[in-house]
């Protein structure tokens, strides 16, 4: 493909001709013609890519008139060439969902590719749902560039304009990467690079376009992304405790640990996110280590099936310090396009998934949510406060008439509560769960997604560990986990050895060992046979009896640790603050 100069706007009429001049054009050719309802498909992609290349030549993606036709080019064929563009990639978006994903001859994916580039080439728009989410960012540029004041207003919209045609063109290419087919992903990379240098270009200047992001955060949260404190040094140690609880589950206060455990106690508002029984003394805190070296890990934890808390490994990973800043991550990948699952977990009901920009996805899923729980936790602390006040004022000693009165046999006549619990019991009474239910509803998290092989200069902050080299030394999956506080995971087990590399804030881990699968009570059929029917937040132990008794390492997984899962232990994850990890199996 042509390169253009960082920044520069992609000429849209060498991308096409690159395309229909490169070897993998025509092996794709070939293959359509000996598949079956190939040949009207490769038809289709070669009038499409023709059109494309017609409606293209009036020059780049870059605005040169205000005319209304953005994207559209200037030869006339810009509608024809759109309608074009649509039918071929319909067509190979419909041959993938014939039939079971993994199924899906990758001839039909390499052809939707070739289809998604050549709906950006001719400036498609991104389906209707998802255009207002991918041109997001356009509207924050015009806004920044109209405050600027450097310059004209015929400019401003040129700009603005573009880039609401570089968002539509990088959701065509993001769709190509998540669903297509390897056969044109060289060209797919290097497209989304020019356009995102290109949008990055746009924004050099308008950096309120992003900015008011950190500030948004620091002022809903009162904190970054994960939860340090204004004027806490990074990676500070926090004291080493670990709460007791009683038979039922409930919290007792806290009991001191050896420094360096796992377990860490977290703040009350985060404790109140735990499932019962966590960091007590029904369960083990898991293992830790300070960087073993290579021979230890595999003597001690990896080949004995042995989790361990691992610190010290992540010195070196600059997402330790970047992706704590939402703006960083806007900059970087606002515009690009990522699966989301929105709702409580992958087994619960009204669970589903949703394309949205990375930029949307912070603003609304992570930035919006952190407000929400600062709200109630703000609540949590004022109905603790009042509780406490009028805890205080029962306890003081009674009045020589009440003891008279209790000696004589009267009741002992309760003191009215204080007007501050007054307040607090006033509070409780609204209908705080239905507000919770919903919101679980209504959590966003970008979980298990390849996001590093889609936006590599994210993978430029991360560093594989040195422990996947043990055993067969080959990763098949490196995947990105990132949303707010209360995001789960539920209970299942991986037939891979995993290394949960936490990045930013924490999560609460749980473990149960291979041997407890009959009390993790697995689904017996269907997608989900490795994840047990138990919902650790509210177990029912009529109904699971043997799971109240299963033995269960925890910990909470601070930034700048990974956790060791080994294959077959059952995990349950829960995110007790705004929080990204990255997960390495290897064989």
């Amino acid at each position: 493909m042509p390169m253009t100069a960082p920044g520069q706007a992609v000429d849209w009429q060498e991308v096409v001709a690159a395309l229909q001049g490169s070897d993998e054009w025509g092996q794709l050719m070939g293959e359509l013609a000996a598949t079956p309802g190939g040949p009207s498909v490769a038809s289709l992609l070669r009038m499409a890519a023709a059109q494309a290349s017609a409606g293209a030549s009036a020059g780049k993606t870059a605005i040169s008139a205000a005319s209304g036709a953005a994207g559209a080019g200037g030869s006339g064929d810009g509608d024809g060439s759109q309608r074009l563009a649509e039918a071929v990639q319909q067509v190979a978006w419909e041959k993938l969902h014939t039939g079971d994903w993994h199924a899906v001859a990758t001839v039909w994916r390499d052809a939707y590719v070739a289809a998604c580039i050549l709906a950006a080439a001719a400036g498609l728009p991104a389906r209707q749902e998802e255009s207002q989410a991918a041109l997001a960012g356009s509207a924050a540029l015009e806004g920044a560039t109209a405050g600027a004041g450097a310059r004209p207003h015929e400019q401003q919209a040129e700009q603005g304009g573009e880039a609401a045609t570089l968002a539509a063109a990088l959701w065509h290419l993001d769709m190509a990467a998540i669903m297509g087919g390897p056969l044109l992903r060289g060209m797919v990379d290097a497209l989304i690079d020019a356009l995102q240098r290109r949008w990055q270009a746009l924004h050099v200047g308008a950096a309120a376009s992003v900015g008011p992001l950190q500030g948004q955060a620091q002022q809903q949260a009162g904190r970054p992304l994960g939860g340090e404190a204004p004027g806490e040094p990074a990676g500070a140690e926090p004291a080493a405790k670990r709460p007791r609880t009683d038979a039922s589950g409930a919290a007792a206060g806290p009991t001191v640990v050896a420094a360096g455990s796992a377990a860490v106690a977290p703040a009350a508002a985060e404790a109140a996110l735990l499932p019962p029984w966590s960091l007590g003394p029904r369960g083990l805190p898991v293992a830790s280590a300070q960087l073993p070296s290579l021979e230890a890990f595999w003597r001690d934890y990896m080949s004995q099936g042995t989790p361990v808390v691992i610190s010290g490994a992540m010195e070196d990973w600059p997402a330790l310090s970047r992706w704590a800043d939402p703006a960083y991550l806007v900059r970087v990948a606002g515009p690009r396009t990522v699966p989301v699952e929105v709702g409580e977990h992958y087994l619960a009901d009204r669970w589903g998934q949703q394309l949205m920009t990375l930029q949307r996805f912070v603003e609304a899923h992570v930035l919006g949510t952190a407000a929400q729980q600062q709200q109630h936790a703000e609540q949590h602390e004022r109905r603790s406060a009042a509780a406490a006040a009028d805890a205080a004022a029962r306890a003081a000693p009674a009045s020589a008439a009440e003891q008279h009165g209790q000696q004589q046999g009267e009741p002992l006549l309760t003191a009215a509560p204080t007007p501050a619990a007054a307040d607090a019991l006033s509070e409780q009474q609204e209908p705080h769960q239905e507000q919770h239910e919903e919101q679980q509803h209504a959590r966003g998290y970008l979980a298990q997604h390849p996001l590093f092989d889609q936006i590599p200069a994210l993978a430029a902050d991360i560093r594989d560990p040195p422990y996947c080299c043990l055993g067969e030394g080959e990763v098949p999956s490196v995947n990105a986990w990132f949303g707010p506080a209360g995001t789960v995971t539920p209970l299942h087990t991986d037939p891979h050895p995993n290394l949960l590399c936490q990045a930013v804030g924490r999560k609460y881990v749980r473990l149960y060992p291979p041997s407890a699968t009959p009390a993790m009570y697995p689904h017996a059929e269907g997608m989900h046979t490795n994840s047990g029917r138990v919902d650790v937040d509210c177990p029912d132990l009529q109904r699971f009896p043997l799971f109240g008794d299963a033995a269960f390492q925890d910990c909470v997984l601070e930034a700048g640790q990974m956790l060791f899962i080994p294959a077959g232990w059952w995990h349950y994850v829960k995110s007790t603050t705004v929080s990204f990890s990255v997960s390495y199996w290897w064989r």
